[in-house]
């Protein structure tokens, strides 16, 4: 009896350590293909009278965030259910 319970508890064990190593080896390797390859770029030289301007950074149109932006996304979200919401509120109290 007492040989079966100790089998049972070790195969449980050993089923979740499975279970945590490979939740851990599916994580790091979606996280490395996540991460962009550091490339060795050479650095490019310029003469001292030339003068590159950086293109001007423009802000998304509204509700046009990047996927990586989330936040952004959020609160652009939340604006707009305020502002649908106090719409109807006034339509509906218009006579």
């Amino acid at each position: 009896m007492a040989r079966q319970l100790l089998q049972k508890q070790r195969m449980r064990g050993f089923l979740i350590f499975l279970i945590v190593a490979g939740l851990a080896y599916v994580f790091l390797r979606q996280r490395q293909n996540e991460t962009p390859a550091a490339t060795a770029q050479p650095v490019a030289t310029q003469s001292v009278g030339a003068k590159s301007t950086p293109a001007p950074l423009t802000p998304a149109a509204r509700g046009q965030a990047s996927k990586y932006n989330y936040m952004k996304r959020a609160l652009d979200r939340a604006r707009d259910v305020t502002e649908q919401s106090r719409a109807r509120t006034q339509e509906s109290q218009d006579p």
